[in-house]
């Protein structure tokens, strides 16, 4: 049995597909459903051949295959959210920022940050130090000092924008 089999049967569940699309909110507005409805093809046919494999039925595969491709496409909505949250400072990139000129970065409000936030964007986007680093440093968490990034992030953002 080859992947071209479950292609074709993806190919004939068109509606399936796209009813599992609509199920995690994207919606053909979006830019990028294009990509995501041949990634549910993709997923689709990989799961045909595997159920093709373990079990002749073919009763419950609709089902199946619907949840696989809900739980799969959510996944990658995490993945892409996570990505875009990590990287959204990369205009910012601290890294390549000589010590000297950190002060002189006119976008952020220094007033408007607390300590912990300063510490922050000092040892972790400045000098690169790891959050579980600078938590053992402060005796703080590494989930607060995760939640207290997130929101310097959005700080900067927002001072960013000004």
């Amino acid at each position: 049995m080859n992947l071209e089999l479950g292609f074709e049967q993806a190919l004939e569940n068109q509606q399936l597909i796209h009813g599992a699309l609509k199920r995690v909110h994207i919606y053909v507005t979006r830019c990028d459903y294009e990509d995501y409805f041949q990634e549910a093809v993709i997923i689709y046919a990989q799961a045909y051949l595997k159920y093709r494999q373990r079990d002749q039925d073919l009763t419950k595969f609709k089902p199946y295959v619907f949840q696989k491709l809900v739980w799969r496409l959510t996944d990658m909505l995490r993945q892409e959210k996570q990505y875009f949250d990590f990287h959204s400072l990369e205009e910012f990139d601290f890294q390549r920022v000589p010590e000297a000129e950190i002060a002189r970065i006119d976008f952020v409000d220094w007033q408007k940050l607390s300590e912990l936030e300063k510490e922050i964007l000092q040892e972790h986007f400045m000098n690169g130090i790891s959050l579980t680093i600078i938590a053992q440093h402060h005796q703080q968490t590494t989930r607060n000092l995760r939640y207290q990034r997130d929101r310097l992030l959005t700080k900067l953002r927002a001072m960013n924008q000004k």
